[in-house]
């Protein structure tokens, strides 16, 4: 039954199954995807002390963090193909187990060499996460309710920094057994992904029919909101359904321009605030992480406003694109006070901030509308992979433009850099709007004239 021809008793077996999906699957995997990000990108806190500890340069430290994503592309098509086939269940809790132990191994770093390796190691074991995430949700959650409970899960994203610069920071203030403050932030953060492999098996249920703790109704709810979707997809010409047309769509490849173009902005500003905010004053190492949790939590706030207005509007395209624009204006804001005004520059951030993450439910309940079938596994990832590319390309470009001297104007080149991918961001995500809608609207003719065609 359809969202708008639904009696009252089917509104309360939808309400009551999206409570217990909420509670049982989103729950754990934002949590999970809290200490995936957190362990991705806790190298930008312990920067301040590891770099000189092991005589890294700022290239070296750009290209080691980017390193992470050369092994997260290659292996995350292949990773996600796997979890289509064999279950999110096991393979998710298989990339935990991994990424657990590799990033616990970071605390191990002796030089370059090992840096480099362990960080594209990183990248190999939590390769498909992400994308593996966003389409087992895609078939729990009908596309209308989906932009609200993909923003929960991404609201791990800032919440990670909110909670974790302080927390890495605050780590990296012990040194016990010898160890020093960044290799026990290394250990301690990459343990608990052990135990959530654990909860990910004992919790995490692979498709709805499989539930034993919803329902008869509330399954039946499920696979019909599901059944109903792709009939109503299975006539539009939009939609792509195999492995050679996702590659092959410009649609698809725009949608990756515009991953890519916003993670450009995400990962510069993941791996060298606290490096900006540490040159802006004098801070202790804390201070530095507290500064650097401010903009994440503006950008918590705005990721949940965005998500509810934009189910409500059931509309994505421009709930994506306006606030990419606003926070490409922030960033270029940032550029410019850096130097001058340290707090003006934070408010900068906060919406540049806003702008690359906030916007990620939004992207992420569109792009896979335009999928189907074993192309939805493939495509999404295509989509996540190229797009990754720009976190191999965003450290070691801003190392590069900011040189190694530190000087005011690399900065401000970078950021205003990094505001100017935002902006493309915005306007490939209107451009790949209007090239869908043009889509449905030559469908809706095509079926109005084969209906005034019959006899």
């Amino acid at each position: 039954m359809t969202a708008t021809a639904m009696s009252p008793e089917s509104a309360g077996v939808e309400r009551s199954a999206m409570r217990k999906i909420t509670r049982r699957l989103v729950v754990l995997l934002f949590f999970v995807y809290i200490f995936n990000y957190l362990d991705r990108t806790n190298i930008g806190i312990a920067k301040l002390e590891l770099q000189p500890d092991i005589g890294l340069s700022e290239a070296a430290y750009g290209l080691g963090a980017g390193l992470f994503f050369v092994g997260y592309v290659i292996f995350e098509v292949p990773s996600n193909v796997i979890l289509y086939k064999v279950g999110a269940r096991l393979w998710i809790a298989r990339i935990m187990v991994s990424w657990g132990l590799v990033a616990m191994a970071m605390a191990f770093v002796q030089g370059e060499t090992s840096f480099y390796i362990l960080r594209f190691l990183l990248g190999v074991a939590e390769a498909g996460l992400v994308p593996g995430v966003i389409l087992y949700l895609t078939g729990w959650i009908p596309s209308v309710r989906r932009a609200r409970v993909i923003a929960m899960f991404y609201l791990a994203v800032p919440l990670s920094t909110v909670i974790g610069a302080p927390l890495s920071s605050w780590l990296m203030g012990f040194e016990p057994f010898g160890l020093t403050g960044w290799r026990f932030m290394f250990l301690v953060e990459g343990f608990p992904c052990l135990i959530l492999a654990v909860l990910v098996l004992r919790y995490l249920t692979d498709r709805p029919e499989q539930a034993d703790w919803l329902s008869p109704a509330e399954r039946d709810w499920i696979a019909t909101a599901m059944r109903e979707e792709e009939e109503q997809a299975a006539g539009h010409s939009h939609r792509v359904g195999s492995l050679l047309g996702a590659m092959k769509d410009v649609r698809i490849l725009g949608m990756s321009v515009v991953y890519f173009s916003m993670i450009i902005p995400l990962y510069a500003l993941a791996f060298f605030l606290p490096t900006i905010i540490n040159q802006m004053g004098t801070f202790s190492t804390l201070q530095v992480g507290l500064l650097t949790a401010l903009p994440y939590v503006g950008a918590s706030v705005g990721l949940v406003a965005l998500a509810i207005h934009s189910d409500r509007a059931n509309e994505r395209v421009y709930h994506y694109a306006v606030p990419a624009a606003v926070g490409t204006a922030g960033l270029v804001v940032a550029a410019f006070t850096v130097v001058s005004s340290p707090a003006v520059a934070l408010i900068g951030f906060t919406f540049g901030a806003v702008g690359c993450i906030s916007t990620l439910p939004c992207f992420w309940s569109e792009a896979p509308k335009l999928l189907t079938g074993i192309a939805a596994a493939a495509g999404i990832a295509l989509i996540s992979s190229i797009g990754n590319i720009a976190g191999f390309v965003a450290p070691y470009m801003v190392a590069l433009i900011k040189g190694e001297d530190g000087a005011a104007s690399g900065t401000t080149n970078a950021i205003l850099v990094c505001a100017a991918f935002l902006c493309i961001a915005a306007v490939t995500m209107l451009a790949v709007g209007r090239s869908v809608r043009l889509s449905k609207d030559r469908d809706a003719a095509a079926r109005v004239a084969d209906v005034a065609a019959r006899p």
